[in-house]
């Protein structure tokens, strides 16, 4: 007996809140239907009218039904539309319950509170993110995004240029993929060289999708050459006006007894001594100019006809250009300094060489919008690739070994950077310009 009655209250669990609605309604509508026919029934009405009359209330039902069926239901649907919308966070949408007064009312307003709370959190939220973007897309130095599962996912302008291509070209790689390894709390790249060139700066960095890590590259070795420059400075300004005031008085005195001495040697030793003083002030000076703060006049200028002028100042040399990109806008004086001076340098590389055709490839081109410019030589290449910016440092007989270092100057003061580097394809050494577009 027991089970029976269990087995009939199972028949009437119902696991639906409209089937509920439903057969409550359509239960009411059934029975005010038989009771309205019974009562007409009663009232002994002819079959016609009888018939009529029940038509005209079985509309009524239907109609009913399906009025108070909406008037139910709809508020749960305008429920569903407020989840839908929050699930895909649009909270620009003001949802109204359809009732003045009662319990519905107030779901609604609770969620219009909690959507207008919302909206302006993700409001406050999306001006941060645009504004961490915009910092990183401004940046000078190389910065990389990474997700959850440590894969590459966004850059900026500065990685496209350490990268040599467009950073979307590797997006969603994996962080091994660009050489990079975490090791406890720090990351660190492969390269033991690269390593002492950069240091890697990482936060995390929450937005509405997830979490991700946030890396820097900052170049150090421009730091600390920049200090060390600068201190060498400092100690030349000192030592440069005390040796000057030293030197200018025993310059004059020595070419003024060499021009009244009758003693050959003596003479001879008096002009050395002239010499020498007159190349030590000469050393002084240059030493001085360094760290040269120029005055940049950027104009744009055709880099093809300054490179084809030059070519004639070299009529041994061959030239091959491959200029893709003509026009530069920068300073032409200090660019065709610096051209000037990395050409010298390869063409005397050539003849050290010896026995070969002398040829001098010449590009320029832009990539990931910088403008690159590489000079490559047949010549012996480079001997000591770490000493070539060090002041003062030449393996040229006769040269002054500050051309380099002006020429870096020049061109890191126009916002680019210079590179030599030996050619690992064939003989030779690759003098590279990069330069903002």
């Amino acid at each position: 007996m027991n089970d029976k009655f269990c087995e009939f209250l199972n028949l009437l669990k119902i696991d639906s809140l409209e089937f509920f609605i439903r057969s409550c309604i359509l239960f009411f509508s059934v029975s005010l239907f038989l009771l309205s026919f019974s009562c007409l029934w009663l009232l002994g009405l002819s079959q016609l009218a009888l018939i009529t009359l029940m038509l005209f209330i079985l509309l009524f039902l239907i109609f009913l039904y399906f009025w108070i069926k909406k008037k139910l239901m709809s508020p749960y649907f305008r429920i569903m539309e407020a989840i839908e919308a929050i699930k895909v966070d649009d909270y620009s949408v003001t949802f109204f319950p359809g009732y003045k007064y009662g319990i519905i009312e107030k779901i609604f307003s609770e969620i219009n509170e909690y959507s207008t709370e919302f909206r302006n959190k993700k409001r406050r939220f999306d001006e941060k993110n645009l504004l961490v973007h915009s910092l990183i897309k401004q940046l000078d130095s190389p910065v990389l995004l990474l997700d959850a599962e440590r894969r590459f996912i966004h850059g900026n302008a500065a990685l496209s240029r350490w990268l040599g291509k467009d950073w979307r070209m590797i997006r969603l790689a994996p962080i091994g993929h660009l050489g990079l390894s975490k090791h406890k709390n720090y990351w660190l790249f492969d390269n033991d060289s690269t390593n002492n060139k950069y240091k890697i700066r990482s936060s995390f960095y929450k937005d509405s999708v997830g979490e991700y890590q946030l890396l820097i590259f900052t170049d150090i070795s421009r730091e600390l050459r920049d200090m060390q420059t600068k201190s060498w400075q400092e100690v030349v300004r000192v030592l440069s006006h005390e040796i000057k005031n030293s030197l200018t008085p025993i310059v004059a005195l020595s070419q003024e007894l060499a021009n009244v001495c009758v003693d050959p040697l003596q003479k001879e030793m008096l002009n050395v001594i002239s010499a020498r003083g007159r190349s030590l002030s000469k050393f002084i000076s240059q030493y001085s100019t360094l760290g040269y703060v120029y005055e940049i006049s950027k104009s744009p200028f055709n880099v093809k006809d300054v490179l084809l002028s030059m070519s004639g100042l070299y009529p041994d040399v061959a030239f091959n250009f491959d200029i893709q990109n003509e026009i530069l806008n920068a300073d032409p004086v200090l660019i065709e300094q610096v051209l000037l001076n990395l050409i010298n340098n390869a063409q005397q590389s050539i003849i050290k060489r010896g026995g070969l055709e002398k040829v001098i490839n010449v590009s320029c081109y832009a990539l990931a919008r910088r403008i690159h410019l590489d000079i490559t030589d047949n010549g012996i290449g480079i001997e000591n690739v770490n000493n070539i910016f060090v002041p003062f440092y030449t393996t040229t007989p006769g040269g002054q070994g500050i051309g380099l270092t002006i020429c870096r100057n020049i061109i890191e003061q126009h916002g680019g950077e210079l590179t030599l580097t030996n050619n690992n394809i064939d003989t030779g050494a690759i003098a590279s310009i990069q330069l903002p577009m």
